[in-house]
């Protein structure tokens, strides 16, 4: 029979702290506060929208609530709210306070920041930049047709700025090269 028993030299992980047992009374807690974030979510968009639609049952709120730019950092916030709760309690984060763990956390939190700051300027700004591929080819070609029709108005009228070298100032100007005759291999 073979022998499961360590190794002689192994030695227990003790040194990672133990794994922290959350007791009832807080697991019931953290249910009741994520189900009532998801019931706010839903009552908001409600609100918000004025009317909602249950298994087919149509109805209308009594007043509405525009949240209007608001909208989706309201619901960002709800959200991170969750993932905060979440995270701390049923993944145990609240109980590994580790360098690593912050380090981690901090990194993803910038990069999402960072990209929804980028999604944020895309949508804002997207009205305010004139773009040359959406302008319809129609167009380009009647500005084409526009700027030749002006550059024909001005054809000949104008002598030309650069004429033949002054002879005595750069001396005698070189021959031109004889054209290469095609390769016939």
């Amino acid at each position: 029979m073979a022998d499961h028993a360590h190794s002689e030299g192994h030695t227990e992980h003790t040194g990672h702290g133990g794994h922290h047992v959350m007791d009832a009374g807080m697991l019931k807690k953290t249910f009741v506060i994520l189900v009532g974030l998801t019931i706010l979510t839903v009552v908001l968009a409600i609100f918000e929208r004025g009317f909602g639609n249950f298994f087919g049952f149509e109805f209308e709120t009594p007043f509405r609530i525009p949240f209007g730019w608001l909208s989706v950092p309201v619901a960002l916030g709800i959200a991170g709210t969750k993932v905060y709760w979440v995270a701390s309690r049923f993944m145990g984060l609240r109980y590994e306070a580790t360098r690593t763990n912050m380090l981690v956390f901090l990194g993803s939190t910038s990069f999402l920041l960072i990209f929804f700051g980028f999604t944020w300027l895309d949508f804002a700004f997207r009205d305010t930049f004139e773009e040359l591929a959406a302008t319809p080819t129609d167009i380009l070609e009647e500005e084409v047709i526009e700027a030749q029709a002006i550059e024909a108005q001005f054809e000949g009228a104008a002598p030309a700025l650069v004429g033949q070298p002054d002879a005595g100032l750069f001396g005698e100007p070189a021959p031109a090269a004889e054209p290469l005759a095609p390769d016939t291999n």
